[in-house]
């Protein structure tokens, strides 16, 4: 039971980037952004590639973060100069990701298992993970505490109150956005660092595992800070993959992970609507 518990703990904080990310865009610049579906595989196989070819694991999780980055800024740029409706915009940016991924890894899967990450044990993992994901907490608090980060959440909170104040809407979505893909691409390579394996496909449904790890967080926590959310965000992450781990564990097949995915999702949303603490006002942005 144990290892059931510590594997999903990795899993959540693995998980943790993506959460962060969909909590960026959706809570903090109010912007549904379907770009993590692609993000999310082609920061794996980004990651992957590297990694295989003895890149050192910390440059090619960095070049992962570079790769979300530079998707997040396309769907923005589709969105703030183009006119395309944030929705579409993501939508035609992971759809293209999807070809670009593939090209990447010039393949459809690639493994990872047999190569050294200095990781022995899920104890290991699970300490490095944590490190991680702290920081990652740490520096988003920071950042969103800073002129840049309150000029985001303007955005998100009144667009044209924060335009009045002399916030470029364009520049500002298009930081926020790459960010929060940058986040989801390093969540992807922590994934396939830790499963042992990219594939093309590892993306899809991202968006919705984000945004259940979100709901669980925002139910369970009643965040008032932005450190408390951040953190909150984390912790519904682990939450979620518990549930899904415990799932299976009851001897639903892996084929139906996705339908248990999507029936957590639903029940949180549910919750929300009988007015849990941190969802009665619809989703607080802090």
């Amino acid at each position: 039971m144990f290892s059931l518990w510590l594997g999903a703990y990795n899993q959540g904080l693995a998980y943790a980037g993506l959460a962060l990310g969909v909590y960026l865009t959706l809570r903090v610049l109010n912007f549904a952004d379907i770009t993590v579906d692609g993000s999310f595989a082609l920061g794996g196989g980004m990651a992957a590639v590297l990694i295989t070819n003895n890149i050192n694991p910390a440059f090619a999780l960095i070049a992962a973060v570079l790769s979300g980055a530079l998707a997040g800024c396309v769907t923005a740029l589709i969105h703030t100069r183009l006119g395309v409706n944030d929705l579409f915009a993501g939508i035609l940016t992971s759809t293209g990701l999807y070809s670009i991924t593939l090209r990447l890894m010039d393949r459809s899967n690639i493994p990872l298992i047999g190569l050294d990450f200095g990781l022995d044990s899920d104890a290991d993992w699970a300490l490095a993970l944590s490190l991680v994901v702290l920081g990652l907490i740490a520096l988003l608090a920071l950042l969103l505490a800073t002129d840049l980060g309150l000029a985001l959440r303007a955005l998100g909170n009144n667009p044209t109150m924060a335009r009045a104040n002399g916030v470029s809407g364009a520049k500002g979505l298009t930081i926020g956005i790459a960010l929060a893909n940058g986040l989801v691409a390093l969540a992807g390579g922590l994934v396939a660092f830790y499963q042992g394996f990219a594939d093309v496909t590892m993306g899809l449904g991202s968006l919705i595992l984000g945004l259940g790890a979100v709901i669980v967080g925002e139910s369970i926590c009643r965040p008032r800070t932005i450190p408390m959310a951040l953190a909150a965000v984390v912790l519904g992450s682990i939450l979620f993959r518990l549930m899904i781990a415990i799932a299976l564990q009851l001897g639903l097949e892996p084929v139906d992970l996705k339908l248990i995915t999507a029936l957590l999702l639903l029940g949180a949303l549910t919750l929300g609507r009988l007015r849990l603490p941190g969802l009665a006002d619809g989703g607080r942005r802090l």
